[in-house]
């Protein structure tokens, strides 16, 4: 290592002082600990990391509340506070979210999602670690084990120095770690989003996958049977150019606003002994759904059949969506339908809004701006254990 390095990396000036007083024995044993062992200069480097870790979390607040909008963004960190409501030390603190991967295996015909995927909890050691891979991709070798947020205990020379401070500063710094390591909570969870959006990416969420098929007579004489397949998923990215739809890039940015979501409709049709027509209409209407029926594009079936995917009554809420799919053929100027009836789904809507926000840049630039300033509170952190530990054996000495 480089004799003007610490042991955590950070560059520090030779303490020419202590070096001189070593090298020469001018100084008296009295002199040397009235000089070297002195706590103003940990309790310096202590309130200087407390008045960073304030500064980084009002920046990243503010960043947060640019990036997503003011009401988004107090709702995003009281759900976090309230979370953490009984959370008194850094290491306690969580968040939640759900195992994605678990539900987005495709459906086989006939098959619908009966359950909400399983919840997982986000320790402080999950969140360290997930807030490290955020880092790698800044390039650092930092390593954020050394702020001990999962852990109980604080390195022994700050921990000595705490005690001879006071019950006070213990309690300041307490909340000062408390604090920094929210951020890294924070950070942590824009990371495992962004890994969940990659389980989601290719392939959407699946919903239901169904089929119907009914028998009606048309213009009184012909009697014909109509079926009806729809593959309905949640997508972040649009696959292939969507029908009628001029959002090429996908699932607009949703902030939590449900009335936004666009789910992919992957039709099939089929006319009597016709071969099956398929039409992937990725919905864009979905607010324009809730109350009524909405036929948006008509699908030639035949030279002379025609079809529509028929959307009714859609509701989406933050753990369930309630959808009547259907279609309506026409032949010989006369229209029948078919349809799956009324379904209730169960979804993580909310979080799974939040998921496909991630594929956008502001969302990617607001985890990398957190992780700046994460890394900054690495810096203070390191100069404040190096100080204790210069101070701890000094006086020890």
């Amino acid at each position: 290592m480089n004799k003007n390095k610490n042991n955590f990396g950070y560059w520090k000036p030779p303490i020419a002082l202590l070096t001189l007083a070593l090298a020469t024995g001018l100084a008296s044993p009295t002199v040397h600990a009235a000089v070297s062992c002195k706590i103003d200069d940990v309790k310096a480097k202590v309130e200087g990391f407390s008045k960073n870790v304030s500064s980084q979390e009002k920046g990243f607040k503010d960043e947060h509340a640019k990036s997503t909008s003011s009401d988004y963004s107090k709702n995003h960190f009281s759900a976090f506070d309230n979370l953490n409501k009984n959370a008194k030390e850094a290491h306690n603190l969580i968040t939640t979210g759900y195992d994605l991967a678990a539900r987005t295996k495709l459906l086989k015909e006939g098959q619908i999602q009966n359950s909400l995927p399983p919840k997982v909890t986000n320790t402080m050691s999950n969140a360290v670690e997930l807030a490290q891979a955020a880092l790698n991709e800044k390039n650092t070798r930092l390593d954020l084990a050394i702020m001990r947020c999962a852990q109980s205990t604080e390195d022994t020379a700050l921990s000595a120095y705490l005690d001879q401070a006071g019950s006070s500063a213990k309690s300041n710094y307490k909340d000062t770690k408390r604090t920094a390591c929210k951020l890294v909570q924070l950070l942590a969870d824009l990371q495992d989003k962004q890994n969940k959006l990659n389980d989601i990416r290719k392939d959407g969420y699946p919903l239901f996958f169904l089929h119907a098929s009914k028998k009606h007579q048309f213009a009184g004489t012909y009697t014909r049977t109509i079926q009806l397949k729809v593959d309905l998923r949640m997508l972040p990215e649009y696959p292939e150019k969507p029908v009628h739809d001029t959002k090429l890039n996908g699932q607009p940015l949703l902030l939590g606003q449900l009335t936004g979501i666009d789910l992919s409709y992957n039709s099939y049709f089929k006319f009597s002994d016709n071969n099956w027509t398929k039409l992937n209409l990725f919905q864009y209407i979905i607010s324009d759904t809730s109350g009524g029926r909405v036929c948006p594009v008509t699908v030639p079936v035949s030279g002379s059949v025609k079809a529509r995917l028929c959307i009714e009554d859609m509701r989406v809420h933050t753990d369930k969506i309630t959808v009547k799919v259907g279609a309506r053929f026409n032949y010989n100027n006369d229209w029948k339908y078919v349809g799956f009836g009324t379904q209730t789904i169960p979804a993580p809507f909310g979080y799974l809004a939040d998921v496909s926000d991630m594929k956008e840049k502001k969302m990617q630039d607001l985890k990398a701006k957190l992780a700046d300033r994460v890394i900054s509170l690495l810096g203070d952190y390191g100069d404040m254990i190096e100080t204790a530990q210069q101070w701890q054996k000094a006086c020890s000495s």
